[in-house]
């Protein structure tokens, strides 16, 4: 019997150990900022798009002019677009490759006739556009179209490259959908939504806006800018 026992609970231990955590994977390393600090979950970010000769990001009134808001890139370089927070499902102050997060610009949505939260969410999987109006938190069954993970682009050589990825991990029972952000243009908007497997996907750098007027910090995010396009033009 003692045998038995020792057998069963070895086996339940192994079990939980080789499950994957809610909301994070095995994968645990920090997302790191263009300048190679740690992305926080209490600061706030500007997306900068590697090389697509685009913008940041903000939000568009939806493709039949109704709420919910669109979530765009803006098409011209020179627009930086708004603020971005990620917050991890766990509170956690450091923000995680390949862990759940909620993204949100800073400030409430008011475009007319719209009022809603900033929080990024897919739409629907039939019509998988990245829109504001999510729930903040409450990770389970029913947020699931409200998370997103930070993944490493994995065709680049510098680091700090990354992908944006909707592939919840908040319900380990729910079916999983795994879904690169890539941009579709159309009527002159650039809009952001769910791309397949063989689809070009958006690859961005994290640039902390608290450290913009820091010109030394700032010289050495240009240098790390450049180190992105090079790699970019090496992998052409």
């Amino acid at each position: 019997m003692k045998t038995s026992l020792i057998t069963t609970l070895s086996f339940l231990i192994l079990t939980l150990a080789t499950q994957p955590l809610l909301g994070i994977s095995s994968n645990s390393e920090p997302v790191l900022d263009i300048i190679g600090n740690k992305v926080k979950s209490t600061l706030e970010y500007k997306l900068i798009p590697v090389l697509d000769g685009a913008g940041g990001f903000s939000t568009h009134l939806g493709t039949n002019g109704q709420c919910p808001l669109d979530v765009i890139q803006l098409s011209s370089p020179s627009e930086r677009g708004d603020n971005l927070r990620l917050l991890p499902y766990d509170n956690y102050k450091i923000v995680k490759v390949s862990t759940d997060v909620n993204l949100r610009f800073p400030v409430k949505v008011s475009v007319k006739p719209c009022n809603e939260e900033p929080l990024w969410k897919v739409d629907s999987y039939d019509d998988p556009l990245i829109v504001t109006g999510g729930s903040e938190g409450h990770p389970g069954a029913e947020t699931l179209i409200n998370w997103f993970k930070i993944e490493k682009a994995g065709n680049f050589s510098y680091g700090g490259v990354y992908n944006i990825v909707h592939c919840p991990s908040v319900c380990l029972s729910c079916p999983r959908r795994c879904n690169k952000i890539g941009v579709s243009t159309k009527d002159g908007v650039r809009r952001l939504l769910l791309v397949g497997d063989h689809e070009p996907a958006l690859n961005v750098l994290f640039f902390p806006s608290e450290e913009s007027s820091r010109l030394l910090q700032a010289a050495n995010a240009i240098s790390r800018f450049f180190e992105a396009a090079e790699a970019i033009s090496m992998t052409a």
